[in-house]
């Protein structure tokens, strides 16, 4: 049972991995010089930790995150809040009206629920039409690409909302997506090594958040800041001598990152991993061996390799040879 749940916890790794790697492994290239947001926009460190952590809009909490200003960090996360509280309304008629009154019943004064109720309904029809304006936009497939959309994108919130009202609602949420990218870029660039990354994400942090970098980058899983430094540093891996010596350095690596119960864990995860890996082994050279046994013919090896499976993989047999079934069905035809 134990080895069970490691494995799940090792699934559940490697789904977290490939989210990773997908967010950010885009194909390198010249990205716009200029930032969307740079560390002299306004937009803060502090802004995008408000856009990222949970907020509570229960009518007993939703005041205080709007009490010196309604068009802030929180906004948009609260505009999400009212899409998703109505969004079994039958129209857009219907829907501002709703949100109109549960505005003006929760918030503690008529002038804030006017702005916010004002802005609601600009970005109620923007949403609408936004699919309309950036359709002939393409889909970025390349991080210069991705940068260029953020421009894009927010130039034409700017013209729909105003510039103040725009940088404020979204800037958060499009500096923490512009960073990301960038940083993406970097560190998925094969052609450098980890020194010559870590300097230029450096640079990057002081251009886009001055001395605040540090907190924005906290925010991130430990797991995520792992494996991209893993990324950051693959062609130095790569080309190490040995896997004593990558183990060794994955070793250093997990220790910037992991208290020492999850590095522990983590070793249990490495050991299973390991064991299921040799079983595999020593079963394909065994069931290589019954499948060349002339003495044998097509059944009696096929009872054979049954037995083995069984015998080698106890419970898991039926879901070994399902897999097994799944490898040879997506296994490209002969000739193909």
């Amino acid at each position: 049972m134990n080895k069970r749940k490691i494995i799940a916890d090792a699934g559940l790794v490697i789904v977290i991995v490939i989210v990773v790697i997908v967010a950010i492994k885009m194909q390198t290239g010249k990205i716009h010089e200029g930032y969307v947001f740079d560390r002299n926009s306004g937009v803060t460190a502090k802004d995008v930790i408000k856009f990222i952590n949970t907020a509570d809009f229960s009518p007993e909490k939703v005041k205080d995150y709007f009490k010196n200003d309604p068009i802030n960090a929180y906004t948009l996360k609260y505009f999400f809040f009212l899409d998703d509280k109505f969004k079994d309304s039958r129209n857009m008629e219907e829907l501002l009206q709703r949100v109109h009154d549960y505005l003006y019943a929760d918030m503690p004064t008529h002038e804030m629920a006017d702005k916010l109720f004002e802005v609601y309904k600009t970005y109620a029809y923007y949403n609408k039409g936004l699919h309309d304006e950036t359709r002939s936009w393409g889909t970025p497939s390349t991080a210069a690409e991705a940068v260029e959309y953020l421009h894009r994108i927010q130039d034409y919130r700017r013209k729909v909302f105003g510039g103040e009202t725009a940088d404020a609602l979204f800037g958060p949420s499009l500096k923490s997506e512009e960073y990301l990218i960038r940083r993406g870029s970097i560190a998925s660039d094969a052609g450098k090594y980890g020194a010559e990354k870590e300097k230029i994400i450096a640079s990057l942090k002081k251009d886009m958040w001055g001395d605040d970098a540090d907190s924005v980058d906290a925010v991130s899983e430990p797991l995520n800041r792992y494996y991209e430094k893993l990324q950051i540093y693959q062609k130095d891996l790569a080309e190490m001598g040995s896997d004593e010596e990558r183990k060794a350095r994955d070793r250093e690596f997990r220790k910037e990152f992991f208290s020492q119960d999850q590095l522990n864990r983590l070793d249990e995860v490495d050991r299973v991993i390991a064991d299921n890996k040799k079983r595999e082994e020593d079963y394909y050279a065994q069931e290589g061996a019954i499948n060349d046994d002339p003495a044998l013919d097509s059944n009696e090896k096929s009872k054979r390799i049954t037995e083995l499976q069984n015998n080698m993989f106890g419970e898991e047999a039926d879901a070994f040879r399902r897999r097994l079934i799944i490898d040879k069905a997506v296994q490209p035809a002969p000739g193909k």
